[in-house]
């Protein structure tokens, strides 16, 4: 299980100052500045933040798929109910004490709760599942998209999805990835090809003949 204290750190810009914007995933200071790259480009919108060095911020697990994640600091303070719901949304697996260490690490003062802060938190938490959107119907297709610098790769199943994204972050491409329907990646796959001819295009579902475009 992923806690708050596992995240790796890289790299990407100067030492983080206490109280300036940063990532939540590498705790690396970003900035209110788009990326300089964005390989979804025409089909998803240009995250508003990214890391010092001009690479969007690290991705963490969305609706869709990864996605980049939300800074935090002064210029994106939550409350304490969303704070527990993004955190909720990013780590779902995380129990009512990791919710309660994230929110000491992050500097909110959980004895101003009403009540013993890990019975709010825990009926918060149970809150959030109640009301999650219901699952897909297991019958509906699914396209699984990796984007990372010129290179956007589509599998059958998010493991498959995953080693392609491994293979991308080894490679230095900090690859995104998006689960779509059919009519969806379709449309993606149109707006790279019309936009983005440069782009290779993998698909490497087992129905589809093997190569690239």
């Amino acid at each position: 299980m992923t806690t708050p204290h596992d995240h790796d750190h890289h790299a990407h810009g100067p030492a983080v100052a206490p109280g300036s914007l940063r990532c939540p995933e590498c705790g690396e200071p970003a900035r209110p500045v788009p990326p300089r790259r964005w390989p979804l480009d025409g089909f998803a919108s240009r995250p508003a933040t990214s890391h010092h060095d001009g690479t969007p911020l690290c991705p963490v697990p969305g609706p869709h798929g990864s996605q980049p994640a939300e800074p935090i600091g002064p210029l994106a303070r939550l409350t304490m109910w969303q704070a527990v719901r993004q955190s909720w949304l990013i780590h779902p697996d995380w129990t009512v004490a990791d919710h309660l260490a994230w929110l000491d690490d992050e500097a909110y003062d959980t004895s101003t709760l009403t009540g013993d802060p890990a019975e709010v938190v825990g009926r918060w938490l149970a809150e959030h599942r109640r009301t999650a959107p219901l699952s897909r119907p297991a019958d509906e297709a699914r396209v699984h998209m990796v984007a990372g610098g010129d290179r956007v790769a589509v599998c059958d199943s998010a493991d498959e999805a995953d080693v392609m994204a491994a293979t991308m972050t080894g490679a230095n491409l900090e690859p995104v990835t998006l689960c779509l329907t059919e009519a969806q990646w379709e449309q993606a796959h149109a707006v790279l090809r019309s936009e983005f001819p440069y782009v290779t295009v993998i698909d490497a579902r087992t129905d589809r003949a093997a190569g690239a475009s």
